[in-house]
């Protein structure tokens, strides 16, 4: 079990730089593993993970609700379905040569991630940010001379779905075998230079600079009454792009700082300072080096890494932070990529009210309502539940260890899990004094447990 615990504090790589709360991630090479070495990105539902090869930068991208599987009433866990990989954002470009000077980091801060280098005797810069006003992830390729971007655009889908590239978009659309209807589109804005078709593919040829949109969405609802579907995969998804291509790249960037700060700047903590030596360190070796002397600052990072990755991957309206929070890059991810009521999706939880994140707790509970209908049926079905004599050892709902976001459990059940879940109701009440929330919404779930 310790194996497959992602936790979202450490899941992915930290480190810091610079001074005075300068929250910097930063490295001197490409990623290699995603999962361990990417630089996360994400505004709630969408999500990437960059890689930042010189000269083919990959994203993996992530929606949080393509999952498998259904209600599962046979409660056996390899039947319950998984969180799923969307698909790769491939930029390739025309061959680089002597790249120098490379630098890929992270302003947690900000929520913006940045790949720049030196090749050709050009400098070249890439900036990523998922804006959750938007409601897009968006990249922007730049370079101090004119003319330096010839290369191609291609979506790579992870379920063979159908690719249609026209003008300057390509759309992707499929479903998955529970039936799951899904979609993503990207659009191209070149400064300078053309834009043509080839294939699937987008080719650019002798851009000054570039700025792509990402959305995503598919055919989920939090509505057991209507099996967790929707009429169709996100029907705004489309007009979202368009309304975002009419607008300038530094609007959409301070738009999408000004709503991540709203949450992240509300805290700050100080640990005492780190040495000038440690401050200036690489990401990994930096790590490194915190194993044999303590780093402070990289204790403060560390924290506010912890909330940078739950305002990200956990924000109304969307879906709560899995295993991995939403950050995949496998059809097959370890544990499913599930929900584990055995304290794991509780500890992406314990930072929301005492980092002040509290609206960051709200997907889950939204989560937790949606599934009750199917978790009483499936509680109510249970013999393991039952006492010789045949009646509930517990009323309304219990959980099994792990569950989905479409009603099935699986696993063993767990019956002290849904007091578990309950306490996170009582703590944003105890945090908030919402007393509507508590009447509305927390005591009837608490009334059940």
């Amino acid at each position: 079990m310790k194996k497959a615990i992602f936790c979202l504090m450490c899941v992915l790589g930290l480190g810091y730089k610079g001074a005075g709360g300068d929250l910097t991630l930063w490295y001197s090479q490409p990623a290699h593993q995603p999962m361990n070495e990417a630089l996360a990105i994400g505004n709630g539902r969408m999500g990437g993970l960059i890689m930042g090869d010189p000269q083919r930068e990959r994203l993996i991208i992530n929606e949080d609700s393509l999952w498998t599987g259904n209600e599962n009433p046979s409660g056996i866990y390899e039947l319950m379905g998984a969180y799923q990989f969307l698909g790769n954002f491939l930029i390739n470009l025309a061959p680089l040569k002597r790249v120098t000077n490379y630098r890929r980091d992270l302003d947690i801060a900000t929520a913006l991630a940045h790949v720049s280098f030196k090749a050709n005797g050009v400098e070249y810069q890439r900036e990523f940010f998922c804006s959750r006003p938007a409601g897009l992830l968006v990249a922007r390729l730049t370079a101090n001379r004119p003319g330096c971007y010839t290369g191609s655009l291609e979506l790579r889908d992870a379920h063979r779905g159908r690719i249609i590239a026209e003008a300057n978009r390509i759309t992707v659309s499929g479903a998955l075998n529970n039936g799951l209807e899904y979609e993503w589109q990207v659009v191209a804005l070149p400064d300078g230079g053309s834009i043509q078709i080839n294939g699937s593919k987008l080719q650019f040829n002798g851009c000054n600079a570039l700025t792509f949109l990402l959305a995503a969405g598919t055919d989920y609802a939090m509505d057991y009454a209507n099996h967790y579907r929707a009429a169709a995969p996100d029907p705004l998804l489309t007009a979202r792009l368009e309304a975002a291509a009419q607008r300038s790249y530094d609007d959409l960037k301070a738009e999408h700082v000004r709503d991540f700060q709203s949450i992240f700047n509300r805290v700050a903590l100080d640990l005492g300072g780190s040495s000038d030596a440690q401050r200036a360190l690489p990401t990994d070796r930096r790590k490194l080096e915190a194993a044999q002397v303590f780093d402070p600052e990289l204790e403060a990072l560390l924290f506010q890494y912890g909330r940078y990755l739950l305002i990200s991957c956990s924000r109304p309206g969307g879906l709560p932070a899995n295993l991995q929070g939403l950050w995949n890059d496998s059809n097959d991810p370890p544990w499913h990529s599930d929900y584990h009521a055995n304290i794991n999706v509780e500890m992406n939880y314990w930072p929301a009210e005492v980092g002040n994140m509290p609206e960051c707790h709200l997907p889950f509970f939204d989560l937790i309502q949606s599934q009750i209908p199917a978790w009483r049926k499936a509680t109510a079905a249970s013999t393991e539940l039952k006492t010789p004599s045949g009646s509930l050892t517990t009323r309304g709902w219990a959980l099994r260890t792990s569950h989905n976001i479409t009603g099935g459990m699986g696993w063993k059940w767990d019956k002290t899990a849904n007091a578990w879940y309950c306490h996170h109701f009582w703590e944003h009440y105890a945090f908030t004094g919402d007393n509507v929330f508590l009447q509305n919404i927390a005591y009837p779930v608490m009334k059940e447990t």
